[in-house]
């Protein structure tokens, strides 16, 4: 039996990460911003997860959890996704869709303002909700404080 599921599907990080970087204005980030904004698209239920202040609460039902979508351990998962992200920011450096340089120095910056039709699909409802909350919450955040709001990466040694 063969399943498939799009966390471990290289092409499809490629498409969400193009997606969450032309959907965002500034167009220079930390990898591991990225990576959690990644993790964050691909599993929008489990954004119930995020320490949140009540103004913002209402970005947590953006996605119900079910038995099927839900994540039991939410850290495992996002250290596997790694390999697959690094897998598909190395293949966009190569297709010029960002700077390889400032990857080496894990700084992600998009090259191509003009992104081919094909690869960036328009995004969905409740992906467009998900953005918005980048934008009104995430993007006004150091990254150790979203390191330490997600509870995804270790953020206590975090200097920003």
């Amino acid at each position: 039996m063969l399943v498939y599921h799009p966390a471990y599907d290289s092409y499809h990080c490629i498409t969400r990460i193009l997606k969450l970087m032309q959907s965002l204005e500034i167009k220079e980030y930390n990898i591991d911003r990225i990576r959690i904004y990644d993790y964050y698209i691909l599993f929008l239920n489990d954004i119930n997860n995020i320490t949140l202040p009540t103004a913002f609460s209402e970005y947590k039902k953006i996605e119900k959890s079910n038995k099927f979508n839900k994540v039991h351990n939410s850290v495992y998962v996002f250290t596997q996704l790694e390999n697959v992200q690094n897998i598909a920011l190395r293949a966009m450096a190569s297709y010029g869709f960002i700077d390889k340089n400032l990857l080496d120095k894990d700084i992600i910056k998009l090259c191509l303002s003009d992104i081919p039709e094909e690869i960036s699909n328009s995004l969905n409802s409740k992906e467009d909700k998900y953005i918005d909350f980048l934008k009104s919450f995430f993007e006004k955040q150091t990254l150790r404080e979203i390191k330490k709001r997600t509870k995804l990466m270790e953020y206590r040694y975090e200097l920003s």
